[in-house]
C-alpha cells in the first residue's frame, strides 16, 4: 500500500506531463499544417523549394542547439548567415526571427516538464523568481543597443568568435571541475547576491544578444550552473529568457525591414519542430554529455571564426 501511495503521484504527473507535451504537438502540426496550404499557394512554389527549402534543416538544427543546451539559436545561425555573404544587420534580424518560433516552442516544453515533473513546487517558484529579475533587464539591455545604436569598434564577427570561445572554455571547466562534485543546491530562494548578480548579468546578455542574436541565455545558464544550480533548470532558464528578450526585439527589426523573409519562410517551421524535440535529446543525453558536447560545439565555433 504504501508503495503504490508513493508511485500514484509520479504516476499522475507522468500522464499530465504526455497530455501538455500531446497537446503542444498537436498545436504545432496544426501550424506546420497551415504552413503547408500557405507554401503551396506561391506562384514560385519550385524556385522557392530550389533555393530555401534547405533553410528548414537548418532551423531544425539550429532550434535543437538552442532549446537543448540554453544557446541561443544564433550559435548555428549566425555563421550560416554570414557564410552565404549576408550583410550583418540582415544576420542578426533574420537570427531573431527564426529563433522566435524555435525558442517560443522550447520555451513552452521546458515549462512543461518543470510545471508536472513530481516534487518541484519549490524548483518552479525558484524558476519564476530567475524570469522576474532577469527578463526586464535583459530586455533593456536589448532596447539600449538597438535604439541607441551603441556598436564596438570591433566587427560582429569577431565579438561572435570571443564570445563562443570564452564560454565554451567556461562550460568545459566546468563540467571537468565540477563534474565530479554535488552542485545542485537545495534553497529554494534566490539570494540578495544572487538576484543583484542576475540583473546585472542579463542587462549584459541583452546587449551581447543585440549584437550577435545570442548572449543572454548563455551567460545567463553559466552563471546558474557555477551558482549551483542543476543543468536542466539553467537551461531551461536560458531558453526561455532568451525567447522572450527576441521577441521583444523584433519590433526594431520589422520596422527596419532587415528580415529575410524567404528563409524565414522555410526555417521557422523548422525551428519549432527543433525546438519541441530539443528537451528530449537534453534528457537523453544527460547533464554530463550534454554540456560536454555542448561546449565542443562552441569551441569548434569560435575557432573556425577567428581561423
Amino acid at each position: 500500500m504504501q508503495y503504490s501511495s508513493f508511485k500514484l503521484p509520479m504516476l499522475i504527473s507522468g500522464i499530465k506531463t504526455v497530455s501538455a507535451d500531446k497537446i503542444l504537438l498537436s498545436g504545432l502540426l496544426a501550424l506546420l499544417f497551415v504552413w503547408l496550404i500557405f507554401i503551396s499557394w506561391q506562384p514560385n512554389l519550385q524556385q522557392l523549394l530550389n533555393e530555401f527549402s534547405g533553410f528548414m534543416l537548418l532551423g531544425i538544427t539550429g532550434a535543437i542547439a538552442a532549446n537543448s543546451t540554453g544557446a541561443g539559436g544564433g550559435i548555428v545561425f549566425v555563421p550560416s548567415f554570414q557564410a552565404l555573404g549576408m550583410e550583418v544587420p540582415q544576420v542578426v534580424a533574420t537570427s531573431f526571427a527564426i529563433q522566435c518560433f524555435g525558442m517560443t516552442v522550447g520555451s513552452i516544453s521546458w515549462l512543461i516538464f518543470f510545471h508536472n515533473k513530481s516534487n518541484t513546487t519549490e524548483r518552479v517558484t525558484l524558476l519564476y523568481q530567475v524570469l522576474i529579475y532577469s527578463i526586464p533587464f535583459s530586455i533593456l539591455g536589448l532596447w539600449f543597443v538597438q535604439y541607441t545604436h551603441f556598436a564596438l569598434s570591433i566587427s560582429v564577427p569577431l565579438i561572435f568568435s570571443i564570445f563562443s570561445l570564452l564560454f565554451g572554455v567556461v562550460v568545459l571547466c566546468h563540467r571537468f571541475y565540477f563534474g565530479a562534485k554535488s552542485t545542485h543546491r537545495n534553497i529554494a530562494k534566490l539570494t540578495s547576491v544572487e538576484i543583484i548578480l542576475i540583473m546585472a548579468i542579463s542587462f549584459v546578455g541583452g546587449i551581447v544578444t543585440a549584437w550577435i542574436s545570442v548572449g543572454v541565455g548563455e551567460i545567463l545558464a553559466i552563471v546558474l550552473m557555477l551558482r549551483g544550480f542543476s543543468v536542466m533548470f539553467a537551461i531551461a532558464c536560458g531558453v526561455i529568457v532568451s525567447a522572450i528578450t527576441v521577441i521583444a526585439g523584433m519590433p526594431f527589426y520589422i520596422g527596419q525591414q532587415l528580415i529575410e523573409t524567404d528563409i524565414l519562410l522555410f526555417a521557422a517551421p523548422g525551428a519549432m519542430l527543433g525546438g519541441f524535440i530539443a528537451r528530449y535529446i537534453a534528457q537523453a543525453l544527460g547533464a554530463k554529455r550534454l554540456k560536454l558536447c555542448f561546449a565542443i560545439w562552441i569551441l569548434f565555433v569560435g575557432i573556425a571564426g577567428i581561423i
